[in-house]
């Protein structure tokens, strides 16, 4: 009687199969993980803008000639920032501005967010503190009262 040894087919293919689903598991998990680093840098780079323009304001309570650039200038911001370029998370743009229909309000916009639902969920989230929070093709705009 001749005895083989080893697996079968079906036993090795049960292995692999177990393998890749664990890796796809493994490579949604990391997606999400990222994802969520994304959302929290961003929202982190604004109430820190936030915290900024209370401290360029002048006294007359107007956001007129503000920039991200000049609130570095005067360390209202982190000094590195500059003018914002290639300064948000998903690698876009930076930018901070008067409303131009209300001086006493201003408007940070977050250009170039490749991923719809992480730009979406960031409007989501500042919905109830900024006067608008709007998602659109990549630009996040949020406005707040000064």
């Amino acid at each position: 009687m001749n005895k083989q040894q080893g697996f079968t087919f079906i036993e090795v293919l049960t292995v692999l199969s177990i393998i890749a689903l664990a890796t796809i598991g493994s490579l949604v998990a990391r997606d999400w993980a990222v994802g969520n680093s994304r959302i929290n840098e961003a929202k982190s780079q604004i109430v820190t803008i936030q915290l900024g323009t209370q401290i360029w304001r002048p006294s007359s309570g107007l956001y007129t000639g503000i920039t991200l650039e000049s609130m570095s200038g005067i360390a209202a911001v982190p000094e590195n920032w500059l003018d914002g370029v290639g300064l948000n998370p998903w690698g876009g743009n930076i930018t901070v501005t008067a409303d131009s229909s209300d001086p006493s309000r201003y408007v940070i916009a977050m250009t170039g967010i490749g991923q719809e639902a992480e730009g979406a969920r960031v409007a989501r989230d500042f919905g109830e503190h900024a006067l608008s929070a709007v998602y659109d093709s990549g630009t996040l705009t949020l406005r707040f009262q000064g």
